[in-house]
Parts: structure tokens; sequence; C-alpha cells
């Protein structure tokens, strides 16, 4: 029955082809829906939330049981309601550290490492879906490394199809950020502009100018090859094994969606119209405003811009692989109150867009205030935590998962 909810909102997101050609909605307009749907102010809550809603576990900077990393988050996820765990899937597992011996060889394989015992237990737990990070060479991708992520990736599909067919679950592989890769990072020389006079504010208070490289169109058609690589080798895979309850796809992720609605090149307006894909996620903290006005015209710009394959016949998915507000780092969002506000605008955007996931960081806070002890595993304490988490290092729930504790309880109806 899990997958039925993902075609559910499949079909709802065909429903959103008003954004392909008709007069954008004004402001004003795009502020009434989300009011409408807002949960604290009467928006009616899916009874499938649960298949909505889930988080990420990786790198978090404490722990509270003797299990492996990975796996104690996994099953606080689980046992916390959500239907989505979102994982680091990496050949270095350096985002699970405690009481871990990971044991992988420098040559072990993507379909090699969803058999090691960690991961495997954890996509045996009842998860509806399960979004994987995968890494890659992103910008640096060549014909050769392209053949070689095309194959890694068909393998891993076909396994998942094959391992977990009698099971209604789906996977979706993903890459991190995609913007900052195609950029080279996230420092200020990741800031582009196209506009030579236009003036950034560093971090040590000099002021400094990026205008976008002369190389920008080689980065967009090595990650063009990349993106395509990945998505050959889901195809490849979903062609050959057809008895299958498991589904498998694969997504675009970028991050820079405003830029790119500026003219600035970037995965959606240069890199999505080159290329199909299944699906497109967004690591939305660019269109984080308090009205929810560029997130909820971000989604509409990235379905303009995205190309579906031929399996999801004609429906332009787009969900939010990352979405996070740090509860101890800025001033008006430090108290209960304004944190859950923002959160019910957010969800009233996509309850309004129909999203069909929503996916916050996360678990266990990875961030510390203090910027040299993130290079550190040592426990961290709550004080010392910006605040990315559904649970404390005290062991409390953050707002953020009180919020969605309220969703989850009263999933089929309204919380007024």
């Amino acid at each position: 029955m899990k997958s039925i909810y993902f075609l559910i909102f499949i079909f709802c997101c065909s429903a959103q082809l008003q954004v392909l050609g008709k007069e954008p909605l004004k402001d004003h307009q795009i502020s009434k829906i989300i009011e409408k749907n807002r949960p604290l102010k009467g928006g009616q809550i899916p009874a499938d939330i649960k298949h909505r809603i889930g988080a990420t576990h990786v790198a978090g900077k404490y722990y509270f049981t003797n299990e492996p990393y990975l796996i104690e988050g996994c099953h606080k996820l689980n046992e916390m309601g959500y239907g989505i765990a979102k994982l680091w899937f990496r050949k270095n597992p350096s985002g699970y550290p405690y009481n871990s011996e990971w044991n992988v060889s420098k040559d072990i394989t993507l379909k090699e490492l969803a058999q090691h015992p960690y991961y495997a237990t954890c996509f045996d737990m009842p998860f509806s879906t399960i979004a994987l990070s995968v890494d890659g060479a992103g910008v640096k991708t060549t014909d050769e490394t392209a053949a070689k992520e095309e194959m890694e990736i068909y393998e891993l599909t076909k396994y998942l199809l094959e391992k977990y067919k009698d099971r209604e679950v789906t996977f979706i592989l993903h890459n991190w950020e995609g913007d900052w890769m195609m950029r080279g990072g996230t420092g200020d020389y990741a800031r582009w502009s196209r506009k030579p006079g236009q003036l950034f504010k560093a971090v040590d208070g000099d002021r400094y100018t990026v205008v976008v490289p002369a190389d920008s169109t080689d980065r967009v058609n090595a990650m063009a090859k990349w993106f395509t690589a990945r998505q050959q080798g889901v195809n490849r895979a979903r062609a050959e094994v057809k008895n299958t309850k498991c589904k498998v796809y694969h997504a675009v992720e970028a991050n820079k969606v405003m830029d790119s609605m500026e003219g600035i090149p970037g995965i959606v307006n240069s890199v999505l119209p080159k290329i199909e894909t299944d699906m497109v996620s967004w690591s939305c903290y660019d269109g984080m405003d308090p009205a929810g006005l560029k997130l909820y015209k971000g989604i509409d710009y990235m379905r303009k811009n995205m190309n579906p394959t031929a399996y999801m016949k004609g429906r332009r998915v787009v969900f939010l692989g990352e979405i996070g507000i740090p509860e101890q780092r800025y001033e008006g969002l430090m108290e209960r109150a304004p944190v859950i506000d923002r959160w019910d605008v957010f969800m009233g955007v996509c309850l309004a867009q129909n999203i069909p996931y929503l996916i916050q960081w996360e678990l266990y806070c990875n961030e510390p205030k203090n910027e040299e002890l993130r290079k550190l595993i040592d426990v961290r304490k709550t004080d010392e935590m910006r605040g990315f988490w559904l649970i404390r290092p005290d062991g409390t729930k953050s707002w953020a998962a009180e919020y969605f504790d309220q969703l989850l309880k009263n999933a089929g109806g309204r919380l007024l």
C-alpha cells in the first residue's frame, strides 16, 4: 500500500501543470493559497502525512545508545513515526563514526555498500521511502568516469529492485547540493554573480566580487553528463527488473534556485533543460523567506525547467530534499513560537504545491556554533550546537519535532 501514496502524490503533481504556460500568480494570491493550506490556520492534514515527512541522519555530534551510529539514527526516526529516512550513502562512511566498525575496502562498489550489515539493517526497517545521497565525479565528470558511474548505479539499482521485490518501498538516489558541486565548493569563490559591480560581504568584513567564471559552460556540460549517466544506470536496471514492488528513482538536487531565477548559471536553468531526470530535489535554504513566497515560486520554476523521464509519464516531481531551521542560531528564531510558525508556513507551501517529500535537516545536529568543533567527533552539549535537530543532545525533542508530532497525530484531520 505504501507505494500507492507515491502514486497519489505524482498524480497530484500533474495537477500543478498550471505553472507551465499560465499567467504567474501575484504575491498576494500565493500568500492566500499558503495561508489556506497551513495546518495551524486550519488547513487539512493529509492522511498519509507520515509518508511525506522525514529527516536526514548523518554527521551528528552526539549519540544515545551503543548501536552503530547509522542504525541508531534509523531506529530513532522509525520510532518517531517518520516514513522517510535520508542517509549519506558514501564509500567513505565518515558521517557515521560512533560505535561503528565499517571495515570497508577502498574498492567497494555501491552495490556492495548496500549489502553492508549497517545499511542492510536500515533498509530492512519499515520506511516507505529511503533517500540516499550518493557521491560522484560531479563537475569533474569525463566519458570514462561517466561510464563507470552508470555501471555502478545500474548494479545498485538492480540489486535494490531484486532484493526488495516483495516490499513496497521507494529508494531515491540523488546527489548532494548540485550548485555547490558545480561551483567547486561553498566558499566565497562559489558565490557567483552576473553583475561585475555586485559586491558580497565576506565573513572577515572585506568585500569581494565573483563573476560567473569563464569555464561555466564546461562545468554545466560536465554536470549534465554526470546526471545523464546516473539516470541511464537507473533506467537500464528498471528495464530489466519488471516483477518488483520496490521502486528506484534518480533525482537531481539543486541548492541555488534563486540564483538560477536571476539568470546566474545553475543546475535548474542551465543543466536541467539539457537532461532528463525522474525527479528534482531542492536543498532550499535560499528559498526560506518567512512568507514562503520564494519557496512557492522556486518550486514552480523547477517544474518548468525539468524534463521528466518517460518512466514518469509527464509528471514533474519536485521535493524538498533538505530544509532546516537552526533553533539556536538566528535572532528571532530561537524561541518555540516563531520556529513553529515558520515551519507551518513551509508546510503550507508543500501542501499547496503537492510536494511528495519534505526532508528535515536533521535528526541530530551536525553543526557546533564553533566552526573548529565541526572537525571533531567528540560528543557535544546542547548549548554548543546551532540547532539543526529533531532530538537535542540532552535527549529532549526540538520545536520542529513537536510540530511534526502534531501533524502525525492529526493525520487526516486538522489542528484547529
